[in-house]
């Protein structure tokens, strides 16, 4: 059962500790650089309108995703430092931190080269 606008399995993405200032346009142009964006929304209350603080954002491909979470996972915006991860598919946001940390030192690695390559 995927959320509406989600993209394929890796590449659906939480973005946690938002500042409550961010909406679905600042978190579009943050995440925009690293591939296309298929869905992008930052979670609030249904009742009050209140910011939750964290958002939600998916590409149309996983190796987009890991290059976001290998450069803003860590990303200080507005005094709060970002925590970017994949959404695992049926189960809970959290995911096993060891298995993890090595993706995301691999990505980061990638992604400096790549961005090196870039420049």
């Amino acid at each position: 059962s995927n959320a509406p606008g989600a993209g394929p399995p890796g590449a659906n993405l939480f973005v946690f500790h938002l500042p409550n200032t961010v909406t679905d346009m600042d978190l579009t142009n943050l995440f925009s650089p690293f591939g296309r964006l298929v869905s992008v929304k930052v979670f609030k209350d249904k009742n009050t309108g209140e910011h939750k603080g964290f958002g939600f954002v998916s590409y149309d491909n996983p190796a987009s995703a890991q290059m976001a979470i290998a450069v803003m996972n860590g990303y200080e915006v507005g005094g709060k430092r970002l925590k970017v991860e994949v959404k695992k598919a049926g189960n809970a946001a959290h995911s096993n931190a060891s298995t993890s940390a090595v993706d995301a030192a691999q990505a980061a690695a990638h992604a400096q080269a790549w961005s090196q390559n870039q420049l």
